[in-house]
């Protein structure tokens, strides 16, 4: 009985639950960067549109509109990025894209009208958009391409966990009721991207060899494993992540009617199965041909958005509530299973010196999958509600079929 005791407790050691042996000491620093970095947007998050509209007095769907169009800047951002992360190194442009972060937010502070806000809102999509490929590139640069993806997901666990302590120091901050606590969480959250951008001056640089690059855009989307890869991600995250993270709490409430207090409880699920999974999950799919990692994630997400649909036909109120659970459980799991190959998959087909438009053309997928799902499913909800999801589980499991079949370069190119 002891030695099994043992064992069980050591599975929720959380050093084992976090730490991969072996990782070099400058990457463990970025992710320190990284959860500082999450940690400031956890502040912000979930108090901005508030600020602007009952501090601000900008009309609720105008600051919705304003903070909402950072993401149509940051998908041009990716882009834009990915040349300059392959001519100048991926560590000066995470160190510029905080920089336009931490002025954004801090401008933030000095906003009274619409136009303002939508200013802020174009700065912070420039310094978004470029971070996402930017420190991608940083990452699978100072690692060995066999350490990939379990750094690609701890960084994540990284990002889960800062994001998750921002919030809960948010609401302690805004719970004081003091009339600048909005603009004190502003100009925080702006001086963790100044942290950030100094503390990743103490990493590596990672370049090629010659500062001119050979390839162009026109280049890397001649690669057929990049198209493919591209396009399954924007239709994954389109149908697969988006949805569930801005549609699924409305569908609780108005479709299952899901107690308010209870919706919290349905997200917090996802966090912990990340923090608690992530790292494992993605050490057991890496024996795992690529192809059969990402089908097998759009698979789960096939589940999980049949198990939604059950609950919206079936149940109301509290007892939706752990058929919910369980579908955001089997989400996070397919999360896990999804993000812990894609990145590093992207990685791998790139070649050396186009490795920053590679990842930016990924990260231009990710934002356009964020613009174009959720309206449309918005759209599909308000029609026909128990239609969503099913919807969203025949495309997921319509993906999984695909990739299947036609997904083989990915291995052969990954190997």
């Amino acid at each position: 009985m002891q030695p099994r005791l043992q064992e069980l407790l050591g599975l929720v050691n959380p050093k084992r639950l976090f730490v991969t042996p072996g990782l070099p000491g400058h990457v463990w620093l970025l992710q320190v960067g990284v959860a500082l970095n999450f940690f400031g947007n956890g502040l912000v998050a979930p108090y901005l549109i508030i600020y602007l509209h009952l501090d601000r007095g900008i009309p609720l769907p105008l600051a919705a509109l304003a903070v909402g169009s950072g993401g149509i800047f940051a998908t041009m951002s990716s882009l834009v990025a990915g040349p300059l992360i392959d001519r100048f190194g991926p560590r000066t442009c995470v160190s510029l894209a905080m920089a336009s972060n931490a002025i954004a937010y801090a401008a933030y502070t000095q906003v009274h009208a619409p136009w303002q806000a939508f200013a802020a809102g174009l700065a912070v999509g420039i310094g978004t958009g470029a971070y996402g490929p930017s420190v991608q590139a940083l990452l699978t640069g100072i690692v060995h391409a066999n350490q990939r993806a379990a750094a690609l997901s701890q960084q994540r666990m990284s990002a889960i966990l800062g994001l998750s302590l921002g919030g809960v120091v948010s609401g302690l901050i805004v719970a004081t009721g003091s009339p600048s606590s909005y603009i004190a969480l502003l100009l925080l959250d702006s001086a963790t991207f100044i942290g950030y951008a100094a503390l990743v001056q103490l990493l590596p640089n990672p370049r090629p060899a010659s500062s001119h690059t050979s390839g162009t855009y026109r280049t890397a989307i001649r690669d057929r494993n990049l198209r493919q890869l591209a396009a399954f991600n924007l239709v994954m995250v389109g149908v697969g992540i988006a949805p569930v993270l801005l549609l699924v709490p409305a569908f609780a409430k108005t479709v299952a009617n899901v107690p308010s207090a209870a919706i919290g409880l349905i997200y917090g699920v996802n966090t912990l199965v990340i923090l608690v999974a992530q790292l494992r999950i993605t050490q057991a799919v890496a024996r795992l041909p690529r192809r059969t990692s990402v089908a097998l994630g759009a698979m789960t997400w096939t589940v999980a958005w049949l198990v939604i649909a059950a609950t919206g036909w079936l149940l109301q109120g509290w007892y939706a509530v752990a058929m919910l659970v369980a579908a955001m459980a089997l989400y996070a799991i397919g999360e896990c299973i999804y993000t812990g190959v894609v990145t590093p998959t992207a990685a791998a087909i790139a070649p050396e010196n186009m490795r920053g438009r590679y990842l930016a053309v990924m990260g231009f997928s990710w934002q356009a999958g964020f613009m174009l799902g959720p309206p449309a499913g918005a759209a599909l909800m308000n029609a026909a509600p128990l239609a969503f999801p099913v919807a969203a589980a025949l495309l997921c499991a319509t993906l999984a079929l695909t990739i299947r079949r036609v997904g083989g370069g990915l291995d052969r190119a990954a190997l």
